[in-house]
């Protein structure tokens, strides 16, 4: 009943209990977008991810170099608006993705297109909705204002993009996984006006004035995609995730503690299941009795 009672308990709570900070449980927000009966549907999660340091000895030299240039120092706006990683499956191309949410989180939100054929095919709502859509730091966020009521102070992005100043407007992050077949040189055969609309997005008149970057990941080797995909001026990154060569791969085995070495270039979805006693490649079968 007494006002002044209630606010000296809050205040003595919130220095007994201080707001955490978001970033110390290494989770990042990422909206997952899909295409349903009733239109485009986002929800949101929180994902786990590492930060690159702690992956970074996953990857081949050439490989690493090209993925710390994009951790580290990498400029939106610069060079173009497509990142494009290639390479076999298994190669780690996932776990990079985790990492470079982690490292980008100052700046940049990741949305990932769960159905990239739907968004870039006949439904052109579902495009113009998630390139329109305000970002998480404009949006009215519970974690944000439940932080806020307690006093707290929740930039989503404090940081602003490399060199454009603290507070600058977030740019987005589309995420395609495994989106080779849009990029082929039949796409618009197999797939209708897709990749006219990909490019559109990439450098075309839709993807004018919005602070948009698209990272798409393929299991296809990259003469297998259209020429005007990776062309100088629209591919900002053009990535190739390799199998570890022989001696980086008994090294990564050393680190790990395994002590069966690999004669032959290796890929690191192998090297895991070498630590966990599978053979590469192997599968488990599992029966279900009457």
């Amino acid at each position: 009943s007494d006002a002044d009672r209630v606010m000296s308990s809050l205040a003595q709570l919130k220095e007994l209990f201080p707001p955490t900070d978001p970033s110390a449980a290494h989770k990042v927000n990422v909206q997952f977008w899909t295409y349903s009966r009733h239109g485009p549907i986002a929800s949101h999660r929180e994902v786990a991810v590492p930060e690159w340091t702690e992956v970074e000895e996953n990857y081949t030299s050439s490989t690493r170099a090209g993925l710390d240039r994009l951790m580290r120092d990498f400029r939106p706006a610069h060079g173009g608006q497509l990142i494009l990683w290639h390479g076999e499956a298994g190669a780690g191309k996932t776990f990079a993705l985790r990492a470079l949410a982690w490292e980008w989180r100052d700046w940049c939100e990741f949305k990932y297109i769960v159905d990239p054929d739907s968004f870039f095919g006949e439904h052109a709502d579902y495009l113009m909705q998630v390139l329109t859509q305000p970002g998480y730091a404009e949006m009215p966020d519970p974690r944000a204002m439940q932080h806020m009521a307690m006093g707290g102070d929740f930039p989503y992005f404090p940081g602003g993009p490399p060199g454009a100043g603290e507070g600058s407007e977030a740019w987005r992050l589309l995420v395609l996984e495994d989106t080779g077949e849009l990029l082929t040189p039949d796409a618009k055969a197999v797939i209708g006006q897709g990749l006219s609309r990909f490019l559109n997005v990439v450098d075309g008149l839709i993807g004018q004035g919005l602070r948009i970057l698209v990272l798409v990941t393929t299991n296809e080797p990259i003469k297998a995609l259209h020429p005007a995909v990776a062309r100088p001026g629209r591919c900002a990154a053009n990535i190739e995730f390799e199998r570890l060569s022989a001696q980086e791969a008994n090294e990564w085995l050393e680190r790990h503690g395994a002590a069966e070495p690999v004669g032959q270039p290796t890929l690191l979805a192998d090297l895991y299941a070498a630590m966990e006693g599978r053979e590469a490649g192997s599968s488990v079968s599992v029966s279900f009795a009457d």
